[in-house]
C-alpha cells in the first residue's frame, strides 16, 4: 500500500533542510561511478531494481519539490534570494538523478538484448525534464512573472512565461513515460504544443519555441505507429529547419535536428549540425547527449 506523502516543508527555513536532506539522499542513491571499466558488483548494484526504484522516487520528488516551491515563492514563503537557490539545486540534481536512470536503463538493456533506439528515444525524452531548468533562464531574462499567472500584454514576457508552462507539461509528460503511462503522457505533451502554439502566436521567431515544439512532436513520434511517426517526424523536422533559420547558433535545435537525421541515416547532415555546436556554450547534460549522437553519426560515416 502507497504510504502517505510527508507535508511539504513551509518556509525559507524548512527549503533549505529539506534541500539538505535532499542532497544527501541523490549522493547515496544517484551516484553513477565515473572510468573505463566498471567492477561486476558496481554492475550489478545498478541492474538492482530497487536502486533503479530509487532513482525513480527521487526523481517525482525533485519535481515535486520544483512546483511546491514555485507556489511557495508566489505565497511569499520563501524570500527571492532562497527561491533562486533552491530552484537552481533541485533542477541540478533533477539532472543528475535523470542522468543516473538513462544510464541504469541503458545497462539493463545492454544486458538483456541488442540496443534499441525506440527505448533510447524514449529515454531522450527526459531532456524534455531538463528544459524545465533551461526556461528558467529565459524566464528569468525577460521578466520575473511565476508559471501560471495571467499574460501581461507584454508580448516577450508573455511569450515566455507560455513557454515556461509549456515545458514544465514536457516535464510532467516524460515523468508519465518513464511510468509506463502512455495516455497521461499523450495530454501533458499535447498541453505543452497548446502553449507552445500560443508563444509563437505572440513571437513567431522564437527559436526556443520553434525548437521544443519539434521536439515534442518528435517524442510522441517515437511512441507511435510507424506511419503516424513518420508524419510527425515530418512536422518536427520543420520546425526545427524553423528555428535555425531564425538562430543558426542556437544548439538545442542543432542536436535535435542531428538526431533526426541520424534517425533517416543523413549522417553528413547530421555532422554538420553537430559541428556548427558551440561546445563551450552548452550545459552538461547537453554535452552527453551531444556524445553520443555523434558516437553513432561517426559509424554511420565509416
Amino acid at each position: 500500500m502507497t504510504q502517505p506523502s510527508a507535508p511539504t516543508p513551509r518556509g525559507t527555513a524548512a527549503r533549505r533542510a529539506q534541500r539538505a536532506s535532499n542532497d544527501s539522499r541523490t549522493e547515496t542513491v544517484g551516484s553513477v561511478p565515473t572510468g573505463s571499466a566498471r567492477a561486476p558488483r558496481t554492475t550489478r548494484r545498478q541492474l538492482d531494481p530497487d536502486v533503479l526504484a530509487a532513482l525513480e522516487e527521487e526523481r517525482d520528488f525533485l519535481l515535486d519539490s520544483l512546483a511546491d516551491l514555485e507556489r511557495e515563492h508566489d505565497a511569499d514563503d520563501v524570500d527571492d534570494a532562497d527561491y533562486e537557490s533552491l530552484k537552481d539545486a533541485y533542477t541540478s540534481r533533477a539532472a543528475d538523478v535523470l542522468r543516473a536512470i538513462a544510464d541504469r536503463h541503458e545497462l539493463i538493456d545492454a544486458s538483456r538484448t541488442p540496443r534499441s533506439w525506440a527505448h533510447t528515444f524514449v529515454t531522450l525524452a527526459l531532456v524534455g525534464v531538463l528544459a524545465v531548468g533551461a526556461g528558467w533562464v529565459v524566464f528569468r531574462n525577460a521578466g520575473t512573472r511565476a508559471p501560471g499567472q495571467g499574460l501581461t500584454g507584454d508580448a516577450r514576457q508573455d511569450s515566455a512565461n507560455l513557454i515556461l508552462q509549456a515545458q514544465s507539461a514536457t516535464g510532467q509528460a516524460s515523468a508519465a513515460l518513464q511510468a509506463g503511462d502512455g495516455a497521461k503522457a499523450l495530454k501533458y505533451f499535447e498541453s505543452a504544443i497548446t502553449a507552445y502554439d500560443r508563444a509563437l502566436e505572440l513571437s513567431p521567431a522564437n527559436a526556443e519555441a520553434l525548437t521544443y515544439r519539434g521536439w515534442v512532436l518528435h517524442t510522441i513520434a517515437v511512441n507511435s505507429e510507424a506511419a503516424e511517426a513518420a508524419q510527425l517526424d515530418v512536422q518536427a523536422l520543420d520546425y526545427l529547419n524553423r528555428a535555425i533559420a531564425v538562430d543558426p547558433n542556437y544548439s538545442d535545435a542543432r542536436v535535435f535536428r542531428a538526431i533526426l537525421e541520424r534517425n533517416a541515416k543523413q549522417f553528413a547532415a547530421a555532422k554538420a549540425d553537430l559541428d556548427a555546436v558551440d561546445m563551450n556554450a552548452i550545459p552538461q547534460y547537453m554535452t552527453n547527449l551531444i556524445a553520443s549522437v555523434r558516437t553513432d553519426v561517426e559509424a554511420g560515416l565509416r
